[in-house]
């Protein structure tokens, strides 16, 4: 039976601490693959630093380039609507009806997890599994995974990028070049 991981997040841009989360889940959940799911219109944040869901997944496309199993998925990209984990649950359930389904989530998230769109339903489709992040604590009853704590943030770099700070340790060298040749997150870039 198929294993299938879905990574879901802003991608606000991605950083090599999601792709080493990517690759770690790959590993210990021993997936066959793992989409990337770029939020296309987030239910919960929407600010002037959020660029469009088409660039942001360009540059997951871009990080996804050096491993087979790191699958780009436009599902919410393409999605006019606001974005639910549970519609996109049901669409990857659908194109992989025998597969076990993985949903990979952050501590942040399992915290609130309760709030979430037919929050009961979702576990009838997928297997929740969280990563452990500094300052939270999660109470759920679901499955985490133990991995190194990163204090890698996308914030942290949209404000390396506008203070025009070194990138090579945080980005993948591809997206980097991509946000600076589209000049993406500077002081007054159209986004």
């Amino acid at each position: 039976m198929e294993r299938i991981g879905i990574f879901g997040g802003s991608f606000n841009p991605i950083h090599r601490g999601h792709i080493e989360m990517a690759n770690i889940a790959v590993k210990k959940l021993n997936l066959d693959k793992l989409y990337l799911v770029p939020v296309g219109t987030p239910t919960h944040r929407c600010n002037k630093n959020f660029v469009c869901g088409k660039v942001r997944l360009k540059m997951v496309e871009l990080s996804c380039l050096d491993n087979k199993k790191l699958i780009p998925c436009d599902i919410e990209v393409v999605n006019k609507d606001k974005s639910y984990t549970y519609d996109t649950l049901l669409k990857i359930k659908e194109k992989h009806p025998s597969a076990t389904l993985y949903e990979i989530i952050g501590e942040d998230s399992a915290e609130y997890l309760h709030k979430w769109k037919n929050y009961n339903e979702m576990f009838k489709i997928a297997k929740f599994v969280y990563f452990k992040r500094d300052g939270y604590r999660s109470n759920n009853q679901i499955m985490s995974i133990e991995a190194p704590l990163f204090n890698l943030s996308s914030t942290i770099i949209r404000e390396k990028i506008k203070k025009k700070e070194p990138l090579e340790n945080f980005l993948i060298k591809d997206v980097e070049e991509y946000i600076k040749i589209n000049k993406l997150y500077e002081e007054g870039a159209k986004l």
